[in-house]
């Protein structure tokens, strides 16, 4: 029985506490809270800004070093298409500079007079022994083999089906004119043919001087660039055609890639750099181009985008785990702060609560009421509303814990607590211990006959509870007190008209309530004699 009865007990108390959360006015506790929530958006947003800020900051290393790798190997491959370049266009101009030898030499009067053996020397001299330069052979109008600079009695073979023979001869070209990679006849050589035209004195077509270029030249030349695992050099002709593919792989000597997007970016600039699916083998490249003088041959140098930044993936996955391991641990550190914040605005919340809080009825304590009368009685002079205020004393107290005991009359003043709980419904009422056995209800927009409602249904919970919890019965005074706040008059006005309404019920027999009169009325001392 008695463990039922302690039950009942902590219900109460239970009631008592989160009425007052309702009821209570509990303005401190919800600045507390307020406060908490603004300092933890704040720590999150600043958390947040910091991890943004660095992740921003990395971010911008990684697209800077992104682009200097881009930057050094575009600037490498620019220095090995410069120096191919170079290379090429000097031979090129070598062998130019042996065919124009030899139509000077063409010029000499009596050439066919002279011994075979003096003649070659006279035209070929010793140009003709260059590496990589496979021959040099004078044509005829008709295209058949008058000179060889291999053979004093050469094979008169008929020429006149190449290239570069139906070129000279049908469009008058005068400059030097490369030809598509072509197989050498005589012994079965790739090669390119580098041919000038050879006027008559009128200017009409006499024949064509032609020397024939290895490409064996080209595959040297490329094989000895340090170009890396998958990289490519290629030497195309400006109809497309690949003269020269390092490495070899695939058939692409002879084959067109006019359509390129090479030439596109040729068609409007000497040199350049891109970057572009190969058009041979669809990997993306950064390329870089160049033309070679003023040759029909462009030059390019492929390198895989994938090892260009192979290096830089790594630098950026090392990066990103750094910034993973910094946001998991800023997110870690930042819920542990919350969590611990939360833990202390709550601590905060409920010592502000004790502290607004009568420990024994769990009514809101002296200090409470104090600037919640001092609140409402501002707002209601402001608005001009009516503020009522019940004083309410128990009938002969001392008596009741001399015949019951101190523990009997702790109950009964906890069932009056109860009692004013349920009596009031609105989160701006508030209910208050005053001090010993004095209760004070304060009733914001309520006039003295709303508070006698709020009276009455005290009277009649306070006798229901009394039973439900087994607690001796007791009786209650009260004085009520409304007044519409006016120019001169305090809220001292209000409590000393419900102390003298308090005063007059206890005089007249206790157990009823006194209401003040609606005029102001001075501040009256009780007497000594009321209990």
């Amino acid at each position: 029985m008695r463990f039922g009865h302690a039950l009942r007990w902590e219900a109460l108390a239970a009631t008592r506490e989160n009425s007052m959360t309702e009821h209570g006015g509990q303005i401190d506790a919800d600045k507390i809270a307020s406060a908490s929530k603004r300092s933890i958006y704040r720590l999150i947003a600043a958390v947040f800004l910091l991890v943004a800020c660095f992740s921003a900051i990395c971010a911008k290393v990684l697209l800077d070093a992104r682009q200097a790798a881009w930057e050094r190997a575009a600037e490498a491959a620019t220095s090995m298409v410069a120096a191919l370049e170079s290379d090429i266009a000097r031979n090129i101009e070598s062998y130019d500079l042996s065919i124009q030898g030899v139509m000077e030499n063409l010029q000499h009067p009596g050439l066919d007079q002279i011994s075979p053996d003096l003649r070659q020397l006279v035209l070929f001299d010793r140009s003709a022994t260059a590496h990589h330069l496979d021959a040099l052979v004078v044509l005829d109008k008709d295209g058949i083999v008058r000179y060889d600079s291999r053979s004093t009695e050469p094979e008169p073979a008929d020429r006149s089906g190449r290239d570069y023979f139906k070129m000279h001869k049908n469009s008058g070209l005068t400059g030097l004119f490369i030809s598509r990679p072509i197989v050498a006849r005589s012994n079965g050589v790739p090669i390119v043919a580098l041919s000038r035209r050879l006027p008559n004195h009128d200017g009409s077509f006499a024949g064509v001087v032609v020397g024939s270029l290895k490409l064996s030249y080209f595959e040297e030349l490329f094989k000895n660039a340090a170009l890396g695992a998958n990289g490519n050099i290629t030497l195309f002709h400006d109809d497309g055609t690949v003269i020269m593919r390092w490495p070899a792989k695939g058939n692409f000597v002879g084959s067109n890639f006019k359509n390129a997007e090479i030439f596109r970016y040729a068609a409007t600039a000497q040199d350049g750099r891109f970057e572009s699916r190969s058009a041979a083998d669809g990997t993306r490249r950064l390329f870089v181009f160049s033309r070679i003088g003023e040759l029909p041959l462009l030059l390019s140098v492929g390198q895989p985008t994938d090892d260009i930044y192979a290096d830089w993936r790594r630098y950026a996955l090392v990066m990103g785990l750094m910034i993973g391991a910094l946001a998991v641990l800023a997110g870690t550190l930042t819920w542990y702060l919350v969590r611990e914040m939360r833990r202390r605005a709550a601590a905060e919340r409920k010592l502000a609560v004790l502290a607004t809080t009568d420990g024994l009825t769990g009514l809101a304590n002296r200090r409470h009421l104090n600037a919640a009368i001092h609140r409402e009685w501002r707002r209601a002079l402001r608005e001009q509303n009516a503020l009522a205020l019940m004083m309410i004393d128990t009938d002969h107290f001392k008596s009741y814990n001399d015949l019951h005991g101190h523990q009997a009359g702790d109950k009964l003043l906890q069932t009056i607590a109860a009692s004013m709980f349920r009596s009031i419904r609105r989160p701006s009422d508030t209910a208050a211990r005053y001090g010993g056995d004095e209760f004070v209800i304060l009733l914001p927009g309520t006039t003295a006959d709303g508070a006698v409602t709020v009276a009455e249904e005290l009277r009649a919970c306070l006798a229901a509870l009394c039973v439900e919890n087994s607690v001796p019965a007791s009786n209650i005074s009260i004085g009520i007190a409304s007044r519409t706040p006016s120019a001169g008059e305090t809220f001292g006005d209000l409590l000393a008209a419900a102390d003298s309404a308090l005063y007059r019920a206890k005089e007249n027999g206790r157990n009823c309530t006194e209401v003040a009169p609606e005029q102001p009325i001075k501040r009256a001392r009780r007497s000594s004699q009321a209990a």
